[in-house]
Parts: structure tokens; C-alpha cells; sequence
């Protein structure tokens, strides 16, 4: 898989210069040669991982096609070394980069475009591509005339990588069938040599099993607070285990907050990561405790347990249930009133109705069910 600017040169990979097809697709009854298929999800990082399934179906259907994935820079390391891409574009700001982009897209007659985002600026990238099988999911507004096909929204809670998963219908691809929803990122020799040698400097497993917790969020309205983690992660070193608090690209006060809280040792100031570093710490851990977020979603694909604290009836449709690893998502009704409009919610009340216990006793739950270390 090669990576790209927003205008690259020539394409790389599987299908270039007109090999063959990778199958036919298209909905209303159209059956179109399937060579070329183009994926949008210009953010976030998890809301990309949580796209691999489609990406990895995508691949099984059409073992020929050259499939490219349109994203920003998270998503890009999301997405590096994913062996079902020929390509990952960067989608770059301004308005130049904007329009230089659309008349690369057009360059390329894309067969199949899946908009897995669908908002505006999404929907007029899909539309300058000119491909034939356009899909989107239903806005019911102007964006839809972007789109050949639309999927309609779910009026249920259903997990968002099954909702990613339905977009490939109208390529002829029968997503129901489709029983594998497993997370991916890609981690190699070097990301695990570089999480043994964050083991080996902070003495990390010499205790205990470890239990990575991830307190942080950008979104205030996901941050359940330093002072609950604090408690839930003092709970879990009393029970024998030892806690790595993880934290991304502006986070690190998030996790010191934590950490200044504690009355026992924890590791956090490990440096800066990427992705798949941050992958391969995870895959070291016997459990992944957090906020709703992007490393709750690479820590699945690290085939780690998490137990989510989560905003009210979001649980399902964040969180794989069916899995065979536990990932279990703990939410709580809000004692005032709620309008589900969580950026403006001032009370955050439905976080606040999650008790410190109620974590300690899921996390101790999924770690009776798995095995007590790894790495």
C-alpha cells in the first residue's frame, strides 16, 4: 500500500494501466465492472478503523480491483501498512488543495465511490469523481444528488462498522452475509520492538499484568474526568495489576492529571506515538479501560478486551458485542433532561451516572474472561 499527497503522480498497485476487473457491482439493477473503488472517510481516526471491515469485504469481492481510501492525516496512520489498499490519499486543507484534489479524482475514473461520512464536503468530492456506483448514505438534502446510490440511515442501534459494512450492497456485495467485523491496523516487527522496549525502560509486566487506561479525549463531552480514572485505576493496581495510561497528540495533561492523582505507580510519559506504536502497546495489555474514542477502536483491533465509559444509548452502536474478545460499553440515563445533542450538553450527566465501581467491576469481569498477560 502506497500513501499519496492530495495531487500525487502516477498510480501504484494492483489494477493499474486497465488489468482486469475485480468483479461487477452497481445498484438499481446497473452491473458495472468493478476496477477501481475509491473509500471516504475523511475522519476520524477510530471512525477509520472502524472501516477496515468494509475495506477487507471490499478486497474479498473484488480480488482485482485497485482500491484506494481518501483521509486525513490520523487516518493515514490509521491506514498505514493495510494489506486490503493500493493507496491512501491525504486530504489536505484550503480551498486549493480542494480543487486540485477534484480534478485528481476525475483523473483517476473510479468505478465505485463509498462515501462512508456523507456531509457536504465529502459529497462534492464524490461527485466530481464522475464515477458511475456514487454511494452515500441519505441526508434527505442537496448532498444526495451527489450520489447514485444511498443507504438509508440506521433507525436503530446498530454497530457502525455493520453500518460501514451495508454501503458495499449497491456494488452487488451481499453485506449481510458478511460475518467478519474485526478491527485492523496494521502492526509490524519494528511497532513491537519499540512497545518491548517501552516494557523493558519502565519495567512495565514486572508486577503484574498491565492494564492500559486511556482517560483522554479531545471532546469534553467524552471525558468522564482525571479524578474517577484515578480512582478506577488505583482500584485495579490494588487488585494486582499495573496501569499504562496512554495519551495522544495534545493529551499528555489529560494523563498527568490522572496520574499526579493516583496513589499508586503508573507509566504515562513514554513519548509520542503513532498509530501503530500505540497498537502494539495496546496489544501488550490484558485489558483497555477509556473514554469513548479512537484508542478504544485501535485497542479492539489489537485484539485487546475494553470496557468504554460511554455517553447514553451509544454503547451498541459503538461497540462490538458479538465479539468473541469482551468489549463492553457502560452508559447510564441522565438524571436531567436530555436533547442527544452532546456538544452542547452543559451537565454531562450521563457520564456523571457512571460510577467508579460500576468500571472497576466490568474491567475485573473481562479480565476473569481472558488470559492474564500478554507479550
Amino acid at each position: 500500500m502506497g500513501e499519496t499527497g492530495a495531487v500525487s503522480g502516477a498510480p501504484r498497485g494492483r489494477g493499474e494501466g486497465g488489468g482486469r476487473p475485480g468483479g461487477r457491482g452497481g445498484g438499481s439493477g446497473r452491473r458495472v465492472e468493478i476496477g477501481r473503488v475509491l473509500f471516504i472517510q475523511s475522519y476520524y481516526m477510530g471512525d477509520v478503523i472502524l472501516a477496515t471491515p468494509a475495506v477487507r469485504a471490499a478486497r474479498r469481492a473484488f480480488p482485482g480491483a485497485r482500491l484506494e481510501f481518501l483521509t486525513t492525516g490520523p487516518g493515514v496512520g490509521a491506514l498505514e501498512g493495510n494489506a486490503h489498499l493500493d493507496e491512501v490519499i491525504r486530504l489536505e486543507r484550503g480551498v486549493g488543495a480542494q480543487m486540485r484534489l477534484m480534478r485528481e479524482l476525475r483523473r483517476r475514473r473510479y468505478d465505485a465511490v463509498v462515501d462512508f461520512l456523507s456531509n457536504p464536503r465529502t459529497a462534492l468530492l464524490v461527485a466530481a469523481t464522475g464515477a458511475a456506483v456514487r454511494v452515500g448514505v441519505r441526508a434527505g438534502g442537496p448532498r444526495d444528488l451527489a450520489y447514485t446510490d444511498l443507504v438509508p440511515r440506521e433507525p436503530g442501534p446498530v454497530y457502525i462498522a455493520r453500518q460501514k459494512v451495508r454501503l458495499l450492497g449497491p456494488l452487488g456485495i451481499d453485506a449481510e452475509a458478511i460475518d467478519d467485523l474485526s478491527l485492523e491496523v496494521a502492526i509490524g516487527a519494528a511497532e513491537r520492538a519499540w512497545a518491548a522496549g517501552v516494557w523493558e525502560r519502565t519495567g512495565l509486566g514486572t508486577r503484574g499484568p498491565v492494564v492500559a487506561v486511556s482517560p483522554v479525549s479531545r471532546e469534553r463531552f467524552k471525558q468522564w474526568g482525571a479524578e474517577r480514572w484515578a480512582v478506577v485505576a488505583d482500584r485495579l493496581a490494588e487488585r494486582g495489576f499495573e496501569v499504562l495510561i496512554t495519551n495522544g497528540p495534545g493529551e499528555r495533561e489529560q494523563a498527568a492529571a490522572v496520574a499526579e492523582r493516583m496513589r499508586h505507580r503508573a507509566v504515562w510519559d513514554y513519548g509520542p506515538t503513532t498509530v501503530r506504536q500505540l497498537a502494539a502497546l495496546y496489544e501488550r495489555c490484558a485489558l483497555w479501560v477509556g473514554n469513548d474514542g479512537g484508542p478504544k477502536h485501535v485497542a479492539v483491533a489489537a485484539g485487546t478486551p475494553t470496557v468504554t465509559v460511554i455517553r447514553w444509548r451509544l454503547g451498541p452502536v459503538w461497540t462490538d458485542g458479538a465479539s468473541a474478545t469482551p468489549h463492553v460499553a457502560i452508559d447510564r440515563a441522565p438524571p436531567q433532561a436530555c436533547d442527544r445533542r452532546c456538544a452542547r450538553c452543559e451537565h454531562l450527566g450521563c457520564l456523571g451516572a457512571v460510577a467508579a465501581e460500576d468500571v472497576v467491576a466490568a474491567a475485573l469481569e473481562a479480565l476473569g474472561r481472558v488470559a492474564p498477560a500478554k507479550g
